[in-house]
């Protein structure tokens, strides 16, 4: 299986998302599977399962409309983790709802 470099071919696309045991996983066209901590990326990590679960896969990326959030397939093997930016707005998020502050809920 040749190795994804992102200046040799395109992303690969997203066949199929779930979640597991405090990870996301991600079935690949080209038979990967990856999966990584849902720690990654706090915006999904503290949703509620029904706001996981809706989400559209467009190609190389999957985007959860009730979230705001965005993934591509090239980021999830590049092993980049969700943007400081957005953590942070998950978080506030978070302890807003659930008036806890953001260091004791993690």
């Amino acid at each position: 299986m040749k190795k994804y470099t992102p200046k040799s071919s395109p992303p690969p696309e997203v066949l199929a998302v779930e979640f597991s045991s405090g990870r996301m996983v991600w079935d690949l066209v080209d038979g990967r599977r990856i999966s990584v901590p849902l720690a990654w990326y706090p915006t999904l990590m503290l949703a509620t399962p029904e706001e996981r679960s809706v989400f559209h896969i467009y190609s190389s990326s999957v985007h959860w409309p009730l979230l705001d959030c965005d993934l591509g397939s090239e980021g999830i093997l590049r092993g980049n983790k969700e943007a400081e930016f957005f953590s942070n707005r998950a978080w506030k998020r978070h302890s807003a709802s659930s008036g806890k502050h953001p260091a004791v809920a993690a």
